[in-house]
């Protein structure tokens, strides 16, 4: 399968903006009350009550629709994340992990569908604007609040903290189907203490 079939197309215009919106809405809804296997453009085009030449338009393949749905989320988190960062004034690494961890798993468990595409997937598919893999891309949005903040950090120790944040957090959606509390604090016990013996 050729790449510009893996990704869609996201119109700017505001009718076909809302149409694209509307379809990922039901890609979620299926994702929630079904399960991925059960995401395809046929199925979409039913719940989102539109011919199928439409969907293609905008989502050439089923893997599109799943990239168009990680790349909403991957916004909306981003913009949640910078947003309640900004304000900080503290300096220490741990913080800005610990509120990483707490606003991703409060993030995962309100947007379910997001949950199991994120989780089912190991990683969201490769975002559009960047070549990088997005749970690296998670790891550079840390980096780069923190570089705003100028605490002085590496990339490689910043991606590996992330990495133990998500596996921590991954095992509990696996486990119970939503992020418990008690995984919550592991995964920032297990980043604390990787941070502080790195």
């Amino acid at each position: 399968m050729q790449v510009n079939q893996l990704i869609p197309n996201k119109p700017k215009q505001k009718r076909s903006l809302d149409r694209y919106e509307l379809i990922l809405d039901a890609v979620e809804e299926i994702l929630i009350n079904e399960g991925i296997h059960s995401v395809n453009i046929q199925k979409v085009s039913i719940v989102a009550n539109m011919k199928r030449p439409t969907l293609y338009k905008l989502f050439p393949s089923n893997e599109s629709l799943f990239h168009g749905l990680s790349e909403r989320h991957i916004e909306n988190f981003s913009k949640l994340f910078i947003e309640n960062a900004k304000l900080s004034l503290i300096k220490k690494p741990e913080w800005y992990f610990n509120l990483f961890i707490d606003l991703i798993s409060i993030y995962l468990n309100q947007n379910k569908a997001c949950a199991s595409l994120f989780f089912y997937l190991e990683s969201f598919p490769k975002s559009k604007s960047t070549n990088l893999q997005n749970k690296r891309l998670f790891a550079s949005l840390i980096l780069q609040v923190m570089s705003e903040k100028e605490i002085d950090i590496s990339a490689e120790k910043v991606y590996i903290a992330s990495q133990l944040c998500l596996s921590t957090l991954s095992i509990s959606f696996s486990e119970e189907n939503h992020i418990s509390p008690r995984f919550v604090t592991e995964g920032k016990k297990a980043v604390n203490a990787y941070l502080a013996t790195a």
